[in-house]
């Protein structure tokens, strides 16, 4: 008698992203994070002119997205007409909010009240907003905006060239880390924070996301989060204002109605508002973040925080019975002892990219969501070059149809900060922490002061092994996929093609000291190249 069993895939990931008055001083330590640059000097003080570039074309949508620490946002309800309350302490169902479609407020709606602490521009309520409104708003507002599957597609296309651009730079790093990253978070982050920005600032945004040609992009974004928000992936997003701080009521109203991110005015006691802060991250990743800041910084005007849970079910389980000791291949020289997850006949879908020289497998959920992993054909490859040739279509649109195979995947939990200053530096943003136009938050002059990250991934499978378990011996003939050495792994929402998550594992036992392996521990390339892999 088989008694119940789960397998389980788990990521989580929390972002924090802090504005900072230009005449207040940007440093501060934060546990887990990077020495980050002084991104406030005397040229950062100066306030930049406003070029007359025309906003870019790719903002014709009405919804927009969330600032940058606003990775993955929750559900987005609609503006409340209440003050905000002081206490930061929700229920799990005050992060997601309602579940239905989002609606912009009608001319009819009341105005929306004063939030306490951002008591800027309140004459610009949502009812009568004419000449400053946007082209998103005024499009999202009529009929025009096409969030179809086939836009959806598209929209994963740019996405997935931007997640490239995300993980070839951050593999950069001198460090053997193993790195896991969310490219929906983050774009969702630097959209939101695109609803903030004008002129240069919102042009070199959306085109460091590929974005910039994407019609009603927000609206789209906004679709598509909502859509995503079920039983495996659980967002949330919120926004912290400073006292005082004067935060234009439209940039709060479109944070909350699009983003779901809530407005909520620190207490100014450091010790509580931290206590608040991280245990709001605690509830929004169901307890396995319990500690994201060990500090606030000193001088803070605006954090904007994202958290995002996702549990995936395996659709087809590894027995428990099957899991044992085995070994990793760090290199041709050295090794470390894992758990390796096994199964026998394993139903995969797989092929070989002949020109990259590299071996591609796709690990169905249950849902719509899939773990496909890219692992080398030979210890020696060229991350950078894979991943430069690396397109949506090439993961996509090859999968063979699925067929029994012998699997190895290691068991382990990854957990990953870092600032992402410099990476989106790289990537053409340097402008944020320097001088950024964030007219549309504030009159006061604003910069990006850190833009902070932690996620953990866990691939294991838990419960009861079978009480009637069978062996099996793997045939010569059939053939074998092992993730017994460094590889790449995406995880998909399939219907729509969006890349999660993405990483590379190095070392899935980095606190285990490396083996000198003997000629008889190098892995069996050959067998698994040549026996029966689909090309």
């Amino acid at each position: 008698m088989l008694r119940k069993r789960r397998n389980t895939v788990m990521v989580l990931w929390a972002l924090l992203l802090c504005l900072a008055t230009l005449q207040d001083s940007p440093g501060f330590a934060l546990a887990h994070a990077l020495q980050m640059e002084d991104a406030c000097g005397d040229e950062a003080a100066q306030q930049r002119s406003h070029e007359d570039a025309e906003r870019a074309g790719a903002l014709g949508g009405d919804a927009q997205l969330s600032p940058p620490t606003t990775l993955l946002p929750g559900v987005a309800p609609t503006l409340p007409n209440a003050a905000v309350p002081d206490s930061t302490s929700d229920t799990w169902e005050d992060i997601h909010g309602p579940t239905q479609p989002l609606t912009t407020t009608s001319p009819t709606s009341p105005e929306p009240q004063l939030v306490p602490g951002a008591v800027g521009d309140h004459k610009q309520a949502l009812e009568g907003q004419e000449a400053d409104s946007s082209e998103e708003e005024g499009e999202g507002r009529e009929r025009g905006c096409d969030t179809s599957q086939e836009q959806r597609r598209r929209l994963a296309d740019d996405l997935m060239k931007f997640t490239i651009d995300l993980l070839r730079e951050v593999q950069l790093e001198p460090s053997r880390r193993n790195v896991i990253l969310s490219p929906l978070s983050i774009t969702l982050a630097l959209s939101h924070l695109a609803l903030g920005a004008a002129n240069q600032t919102e042009k070199r945004l959306l085109e460091t996301l590929h974005l910039e040609s994407v019609p009603c992009l927000h609206r789209l974004l906004s679709s598509i989060r909502r859509q995503l928000t079920d039983s495996l992936l659980s967002v949330a997003s919120r926004i912290y204002l400073q006292k005082g701080l004067e935060v234009k009521e439209k940039f709060l109203e479109s944070s909350e109605q699009f983003y779901g991110a809530k407005p909520v005015t620190l207490s100014g006691d450091s010790a509580s508002d931290l206590t608040a802060i991280n245990e709001w991250i605690k509830t929004a990743t169901k307890g396995q973040i319990p500690a994201f800041l060990a500090q606030l910084p000193d001088s803070i005007a605006m954090l904007l925080l994202n958290a995002v849970h996702f549990h995936g079910f395996w659709r087809d389980k590894f027995d428990p019975s099957q899991t044992g000791p085995d070994v990793f291949h760090l290199d041709d020289q050295f090794m470390v002892p894992v758990e390796m997850m096994k199964a026998q006949k394993y139903s995969l879908s797989w092929f070989t990219l002949d020109p990259l020289e590299v071996q591609v497998a796709r690990f169905p959920f249950k849902g719509n969501m899939s773990f496909v992993a890219i692992v080398p054909n030979q210890f020696k490859w060229n991350i950078s070059h894979v991943l430069l040739n690396l397109t949506h279509d090439k993961l996509n649109s090859r999968f063979p149809k699925e067929k029994p195979t012998m699997v190895k995947m290691p068991k382990l939990h990854v957990s990953y900060q870092l600032e992402l200053n410099q990476v989106l530096s790289r990537l053409g943003l340097g402008e944020l922490f320097s001088a950024p136009d964030l007219q549309k938050i504030t009159d006061e002059p604003l910069f990006v002061s850190s833009i902070q990250h932690q996620s953990t991934l866990e691939l294991a499978e838990d419960g009861v092994e079978a009480s009637a378990a069978t062996s099996v011996m793997m045939s010569r003939s059939l053939s074998t996929f092992s993730l017994n050495q460094p590889f790449l792994f995406f995880i998909f929402e399939e219907t729509t093609g969006i890349p999660l998550f993405v990483g590379s594992i190095q070392n899935p036992n980095p606190n285990a000291a490396p083996q000198k392996k003997e000629p008889q521990d190098s892995p069996d390339l050959k067998n698994g190249i040549k026996n029966g892999i689909p090309k």
